[in-house]
């Protein structure tokens, strides 16, 4: 009876959250790892994160205060046979329209890996502008709207799964 009560007055209620970051660097083949590092080697702050089964992608902020992912494929003829280097880089955020420098800076403080995209919104009939930023969170996209200052001004919107 008194290990009943205990087992039942240890459980805790499953709370699912999506503020926290796992660290997968342990989880990156070796390959992986050992090609990103010779081919970056001043990045010292690096997020992994794994995109289906068959790319790994490491995520960094450059020197020009974007955000850079590098991906890599993870079949063995990609990862083992050094002249079929398949990896690729893109650089984010991906701009649609113009936006200023200060707005990109801002919406990459405060949305950091989770960022893919800005576009601007035409401008309301005060003159004031705000943005559409994309932000693609565990394969899926959402939306949120940003004033000029890059502050959000809504909550995000599922958009469709990448």
């Amino acid at each position: 009876m008194l290990a009943a009560a205990y087992t039942l007055s240890a459980q805790e209620p499953i709370v699912y959250s999506t503020t926290t970051t796992v660290n997968y660097t342990n989880q990156v083949p070796v390959m992986i790892r050992t090609n990103f590092q010779t081919a970056n080697p001043a990045v010292t702050q690096v997020t992994w994160m794994p995109m289906s089964t068959d790319f790994w992608y490491a995520s960094y902020q450059n020197t020009n205060n974007r955000i850079t992912r590098v991906y890599y494929n993870t079949q063995p003829w990609y990862m083992y046979e050094p002249s079929r280097n398949e990896g690729f880089k893109v650089s984010l955020p991906v701009l649609n329209t113009f936006v200023p420098e200060d707005v990109v800076a801002s919406a990459i403080k405060t949305y950091g890996n989770d960022l893919f995209s800005i576009t601007a919104k035409k401008p309301a009939e005060d003159g004031t502008q705000s943005y559409f930023v994309t932000l693609i969170k565990n394969g899926t996209s959402e939306i949120v709207e940003m004033n000029g200052e890059g502050m959000a001004m809504s909550q995000p919107q599922p958009e469709h799964n990448q």
